[in-house]
């Protein structure tokens, strides 16, 4: 599963806030997927990039292709940019297992005032577990307190499994712009997705989506 590169899942709670705070850069977060695995959430740190590396390279060559349109991507530059740091205008998070294998990638770069593209693989064996859902709704959450009010992705039209993700999790428009699907939609559409696909304790509780 996996997107359009940039430029270069949950029902809530009653007692749930209305907002949630944008992303702690020092933060970790564990959540639970679907099959019951979990991983680890946290933003990418430069000293990941090898790791990156590793993680993009070990997708197959379809995933690669529809990440980056091509099945000859600058992968070795694609982790660089995804591990380098730029303030509030770029947000890279990652999902590690609990081996600290790098099981996927999700960053949002700021396009404008109010909106960013968003990008996102996951590892070929997690397909289909609300990876997807969990680490677009954590950057649409930080993008949201950095006021972008929209995302937005080109994808290509086979690339079924990413257009739901969008389309299920966070009502995404979606239209066809040449060889590209154009998909928008609000940052706000986080509430939307943890409505649809609750995650459980990471600790306990039967498994998410």
């Amino acid at each position: 599963m996996s997107s359009s590169p940039p430029i270069g899942s949950e029902s809530s709670s009653p007692t749930e806030p209305a907002t949630r705070p944008a992303h702690d850069a020092g933060a970790t977060e564990l959540v639970r997927l679907r099959d019951r695995s979990r991983v680890t959430l946290r933003e990418v740190r430069p000293d990941d990039e090898p790791a990156l590396r590793t993680f993009l390279n070990g997708l197959c060559a379809q995933a690669r292709r529809l990440r980056f349109f091509t099945g000859a991507a600058d992968l070795t530059g694609a982790a660089h940019v995804a591990a380098t740091p730029a303030g509030g205008r770029r947000l890279s998070l990652i999902a590690h297992d609990e081996l600290g294998m790098i099981v996927g990638h999700a960053l949002y770069v700021q396009l404008d005032d109010t909106r960013a593209e968003v990008a996102l693989a996951v590892a070929d064996r997690l397909h289909d577990r609300g990876l997807g859902t969990i680490l677009v709704e954590r950057l649409a959450t930080s993008a949201e307190g950095h006021g972008i009010t929209h995302f937005v992705a080109e994808v290509l039209p086979e690339n079924q499994g990413m257009l739901d993700v969008f389309r299920d999790g966070f009502d995404a428009h979606v239209s066809l712009r040449g060889a590209t699907d154009k998909v928008e939609f609000p940052t706000a559409a986080w509430r939307t997705a943890k409505e649809r696909f609750p995650e459980p304790p990471a600790s306990d509780g039967p498994a998410a989506r």
